[in-house]
């Protein structure tokens, strides 16, 4: 299955910022979080009778199918699992808004920490909000099948793409 040309040019945009591998792990790690801490939150609030949890997760989930049909949909189960889990947490756990607000809080940190201490760079959300905050669920789901060896071939031209691009950032950083 071949991938869009737009799930490319994301992918690449994201894997500029992300491309040491700690700093990799700290997003696989803390991205599930801030999504999953996120539709916490939501969760008390409704739009028609709808919890705000699903319709947000409903929004991303047809955002990553239109990118890429395949890791849209296993994205999209995932999602979904989120979801249902986070309204069943403030339904079950009395200190679930505190319990969420300290793991929302350390998963940031962690990824600014990742971005400071391992990339030496300012994260993509200071780049572009939208781009960061849609698509860093999606650039992880990516990692990891590339981390587990799957769709090697998106891997290498996304990579390669991502090279080029940190080489003249380098080269532009020294003449500057």
């Amino acid at each position: 299955m071949g991938v869009l040309p737009d799930t490319k040019r994301h992918l690449c945009f994201y894997g500029e910022y992300h491309h040491n591998p700690v700093n990799q792990w700290i997003h696989i790690i803390c991205v599930p979080m801030i999504l999953w801490t996120g539709q916490v939150f939501l969760s008390e609030l409704s739009v028609a009778g709808v919890s705000a949890t699903w319709i947000v997760t409903a929004l991303y989930a047809i955002f990553y199918v239109a990118l890429d049909p395949l890791v849209g949909f296993g994205l999209a189960l995932l999602l979904c699992a989120g979801a249902y889990t986070a309204n069943d947490f403030v339904h079950t756990e009395k200190n679930a808004y505190k319990i969420a607000i300290g793991v929302h809080a350390v998963s940031w940190i962690a990824q600014f920490i990742g971005h400071g201490v391992f990339e030496k760079r300012a994260p993509a959300l200071f780049t572009s909000f939208f781009q960061s905050l849609f698509l860093a669920p999606f650039f992880v789901s990516w990692e990891v099948l590339f981390k587990m060896g799957l769709r090697q071939d998106v891997h290498q031209e996304v990579n390669e793409e991502v090279c080029r691009r940190l080489a003249k950032l380098r080269a532009e950083k020294k003449v500057a």
